[in-house]
């Protein structure tokens, strides 16, 4: 896949709690897995929204706030 190619999955559907189920092959490509921690940002002609992981997880906090 080139550089600049985009590959899109989907279409997903909204849930009523407006939840969304991030596709496997994505979650495995960038070893997530439940408790995960992610950002997310609307580009600026609000055309598409941009997710990353932080590399922090759920596990991460508790253990810190334990310390």
């Amino acid at each position: 896949m080139a550089a600049d190619e985009v590959v899109w999955y989907g279409p997903r559907i909204l849930t009523k709690v407006r939840q969304v189920c991030i596709p496997v092959e994505l979650l495995r490509a960038l070893e997530l897995d439940a408790g995960s921690e992610l950002q997310f940002a609307l580009a600026a002609d609000r055309t598409e929204i941009r997710i990353r992981p932080t590399g922090r997880s759920r596990t991460d906090r508790e253990q810190k706030k334990a310390s």
